[in-house]
């Protein structure tokens, strides 16, 4: 990466926060975030705290600003999001529960396959399924009613479905993108409808077409957008890369999308394969450490 290093760092150091402040707050996102979450609009985050049993939203520069306990749920949560009220669609296998802000189980929806993803605008989310064949939904916030799908709905009599993740995001002009197997090419949907418009074909420095990603690929690691920037970044693992562009590539390595020149690079990151990309701050990619708390790495 020319004229950029990268920088790994806790999130803490990035914030500026003293040994005392971390003290005096209960939770925080720099030292204790584990698993999966997903940037909002408002470059909030929320996580699962296991311990606790209770989803918490951070904010950089907010800090802890909601906690939602999760007590009632016997499972291990796959996905969640929170609504405008707060309250927050859980997916726990092939279901779907929607919580209060006190944890109390409002609602719970049979859904036709276990969640691989989801994403969310100002008018409802979008889930998509793991399935042998991409299948979404647009679901509203208020009941879960759906309002548009993409795809061939799964049918019960197809047995276990294949443990295929498609990660999906919202981009800046509301269209959902869609990453599927082993090509680092993105589908566009829109956002309103459901209906495909598009598919990004993406290209290398050389010119050449973006090659496939090697080995197993169905169980894709999450993308995450740079705002404002039309750059949407890919987890892959350095195994996964092309040998002819791996280089000295190890562990994560970032997928860097130019979607508006249709341009790929791949970056490296200094991280193993065992953090998670969470979004994208400023110019730091936020990851999540296994062993908790988040850390950065800076890109261009």
């Amino acid at each position: 990466m020319r004229n950029c290093r990268i920088r790994v760092s806790l999130l803490s150091a990035f914030l500026g926060l003293s040994s005392l402040a971390l003290t005096a707050q209960a939770w925080d996102a720099a030292s204790q975030a584990r698993g999966w979450a997903k940037q909002d609009k408002d470059d909030s985050f929320t996580f699962f705290d296991p311990a606790a049993r209770t989803l918490r939203t951070w904010t950089r520069d907010g800090g802890l600003s909601g906690n939602l306990p999760l007590a009632k749920l016997e499972e291990t949560p796959d996905r969640w999001l929170l609504d405008p009220r707060n309250n927050a669609w859980v997916a726990h296998g092939p279901t779907l529960t929607l919580f209060d802000r006190t944890g109390r189980s409002l609602n719970s929806l049979k859904l036709p396959a276990e969640v691989g993803d989801v994403c969310w605008d100002a008018k409802g989310f979008v889930i998509s399924y793991r399935t042998p064949e991409p299948y979404l939904e647009k679901r509203e916030f208020k009941g879960g009613g759906i309002l548009w799908s993409f795809g061939a709905k799964p049918a019960k009599s197809d047995g276990p479905a294949p443990q295929n993740r498609r990660p999906i995001l919202m981009d800046d002009a509301g269209n959902v993108l869609m990453a599927d197997g082993r090509s680092l090419n993105l589908a566009i949907l829109d956002g309103n409808t459901g209906r495909k418009v598009a598919e990004i074909s993406l290209k290398l420095p050389s010119g050449q077409a973006a090659p496939s990603l090697e080995g197993n690929a169905l169980d894709r690691d999450p993308l995450a957008m740079w705002p404002g920037k039309g750059v949407v970044f890919a987890t892959v693992k350095a195994s996964q890369v092309p040998a002819a562009a791996r280089g000295t590539l190890q562990g994560a390595v970032l997928a860097r999308l130019d979607l508006t020149h249709t341009a790929l690079e791949f970056l490296p990151t200094g991280l193993d394969e065992t953090h998670i990309l969470v979004g994208v701050l400023d110019s730091d990619a936020v990851f999540v450490n296994p062993k908790g708390g988040l850390m950065l790495v800076k890109v261009k």
